[in-house]
């Protein structure tokens, strides 16, 4: 070979290696793959945490309750059955004892019980706002804010542990037989008292005895200013029958004993209907119509304090409110009251908001030199001894 073949030939073997290396790469044919297994077996669920009730501990607490459940309030059995009848149905083995006794009774047996060491009180309800206050002062509430409270208006909480079950009207009662033109206000009332025909049959409540008319009293004034204190000053003129309690003005005026009440508690009222309705007519009152913020509260020396809790807990739930609307009683929920019998949103409708007169927990009201200057005041107004 001369020395140009084999130059030409290193060339040639120069030049395939040069090209074999610049020819893409050849790209393997993926493995087909076998389809999975035919099952019969469900697609697992996904897992959710069962709901926790957080009343569970206070149930199963209260089962070993033996001695019931002792309610002091100032309300009576027609008020208390559908709220008794309803929460027995959520919790059968509680036995519900209610006593009926005055605004700040039952504060009084209370102190005299527990003092003494015996049995008392689980829980009380009333309309003393007075009352309340000194109960708070002493360190006889066990504080308590049920689950059942959220989303209610801010005036149901009276105090830390102390809640709103209703807001009840104090309203006017007439004998129709009696009275030819109903009254609609207070004003109207007075117009009555003048009236020598109608002396010594208005009646009401008497506010140096009973603590709600006390605070009825004080809470209208207190509103009404001196045209208030004017108005009682010619109502004074009429010799009011005083009570001590609704029921009785309720039954004067059915008898025919009273032409009118004032200040009648719309609890003692609404329960009568309408057996009375042939007799007996009423109305919020339309120039200053006085709403009563019921409280409860929990005792510190409570024999069933988780049934205590329970019955709080239910009285707030729209069951609850529902059930005191068939007693007579008239709650404040705003998601009932669409399907209450009676209810707050009814008197703002019939009197307009600006004439709602709210009773809450006024300091001044519990001071006992304020009530002594106020009831005497209120005593020369209605001619009282």
């Amino acid at each position: 070979m001369n020395k140009k073949f084999m130059t030409l030939m290193g060339l040639l073997i120069v030049l395939s290696i040069f090209l074999g290396a610049c020819a893409p790469a050849s790209t393997p044919t993926p493995a087909p793959v076998a389809p999975a297994p035919a099952t019969d077996a469900p697609a697992a669920a996904p897992t959710t945490a069962p709901a926790v009730d957080p009343l569970a501990a206070l149930v199963e607490q209260s089962k070993t309750e033996k001695e019931g459940l002792l309610v002091y309030s100032n309300m009576g059995e027609a008020n208390w059955a559908p709220v008794i009848k309803a929460f027995n149905a959520k919790y059968p083995w509680i036995t519900v004892t209610t006593l009926d006794l005055g605004t700040t009774e039952g504060f009084e047996r209370y102190y005299t019980e527990s003092a003494g060491g015996a049995r008392t009180t689980d829980m009380i309800v009333t309309t003393s706002p007075d009352g309340w206050q000194d109960f708070i002062s002493k360190g006889a509430l066990e504080v308590y804010n049920p689950s059942s409270s959220a989303g209610l208006p801010e005036f149901a909480k009276l105090a830390d542990g102390v809640w709103a079950i209703s807001a009840d009207p104090m309203i006017i009662i007439w004998n129709k037989q009696l009275v030819s033109t109903p009254p609609a206000t207070m004003a109207d009332v007075a117009k009555l008292a003048e009236d020598p025909a109608n002396k010594g049959k208005i009646t009401t409540y008497d506010a140096e005895k009973n603590g709600t008319g006390y605070a009825i009293n004080w809470f209208w004034t207190i509103k009404n200013g001196d045209a208030g204190w004017k108005m009682l000053d010619t109502l004074g003129k009429a010799q009011p029958s005083m009570q001590t309690s609704a029921g009785n003005m309720v039954k004067a005026v059915l008898s025919g004993e009273a032409t009118v009440g004032y200040f009648v508690s719309g609890i003692s009222v609404f329960p009568k209907y309408p057996d009375a309705e042939p007799v007996m007519g009423w109305t919020y009152q339309k120039d200053g119509q006085v709403v009563i913020v019921r409280g409860m509260g929990l005792t510190k020396k409570a024999a069933s304090p988780a049934s205590a809790k329970l019955m709080m807990e239910f009285v707030l739930t729209p069951e609850g409110q529902l059930a005191w609307s068939d007693g007579g009683l008239t709650p404040y929920r705003p998601d009932v009251a669409d399907k209450a019998k009676y209810h707050l949103q009814k008197i703002i409708d019939a009197v307009g908001a600006d004439h709602i007169i709210y009773s809450f927990f006024d300091p001044n009201i519990a001071s006992a030199d304020n009530r002594a200057a106020f009831l005497a005041k209120w005593k020369t107004a209605l001619g009282r001894p």
